[in-house]
């Protein structure tokens, strides 16, 4: 597992990749930018060259990042490139991040609507246009902070939708989204789920739409490694 410090949570750093929240500031100026610069050298990740952000519009759409990538308009994308940190923007939202030891990774917003219509499968179908060979079994799949289903009220239409198609996942109108993800990952045969069990809403170290209606957002991010650059 990777390190801990005051403003940032690591969920893993080995020899390949590094994945870790910030929350030492408000990141959603960035948001649809690539920086050719490392955002995150204070907090002790000093090989990443290039940041990548989303213009996260509430979607399951993924795209696969490349030199002239220019689809900013999405909520997950997919990379083979080594120090280029993939970030993910939220406030409740699940940040889903993704790697497979062939060096695939992945960053994806998944929120109601990109929850509801799966972008977990979207980025797992574009994991196998790069590589057709992995199997799911090796893909692991790291949950970062995000709202439980306690803090996760939904009424009205919202609610009779879920009720329809989610009957599973609502106990006294309360959603579970991160359950709907781990169902939709054991359906994709992705068994290594590492789920750091933080509430945005619980833990004020983290911004929370729903508790403050703030329009800032914490990161996270997954970066592959080149340590001989």
């Amino acid at each position: 597992m990777g390190r801990s410090g005051e403003n940032f949570l690591s969920l893993l750093d080995n020899e390949q990749v590094s994945i870790f929240c910030a929350y030492d500031k408000d990141y959603s100026p960035f948001k649809a930018k690539i920086l050719n610069e490392n955002l995150f050298s204070d907090l002790g990740f000093k090989n990443i060259k290039q940041c990548v952000f989303m213009n996260q519009i509430h979607s399951n759409k993924v795209e696969i990042f490349t030199k002239s990538f220019t689809n900013f308009s999405c909520d997950g994308i997919i990379s083979t490139c080594k120090n280029t940190a993939l970030c993910v923007l939220s406030a409740d939202c699940l940040p889903l991040l993704l790697w497979h030891k062939s060096g695939i990774i992945a960053g994806l917003h998944s929120g109601r609507k990109g929850t509801f219509e799966n972008i977990l499968k979207e980025s797992i179908d574009k994991f196998h246009l790069l590589n057709p060979s992995i199997k799911n079994e090796e893909i692991n799949l790291f949950i970062a902070p995000s709202i439980c289903q306690k803090n996760y009220e939904i009424k009205d239409e919202l609610l009779s939708f879920s009720q329809k198609y989610f009957k599973d996942f609502i106990k006294n109108s309360r959603l579970d989204l991160k359950a709907i993800v781990k169902k939709q990952a054991k359906d994709l045969r992705i068994n290594n789920i590492k789920d750091c069990n933080i509430c945005t809403f619980d833990d004020k170290r983290f911004f929370s739409y729903r508790r403050e209606q703030t329009n800032k957002r914490f990161v996270s991010v997954i970066v592959l490694k080149d340590l001989n650059v």
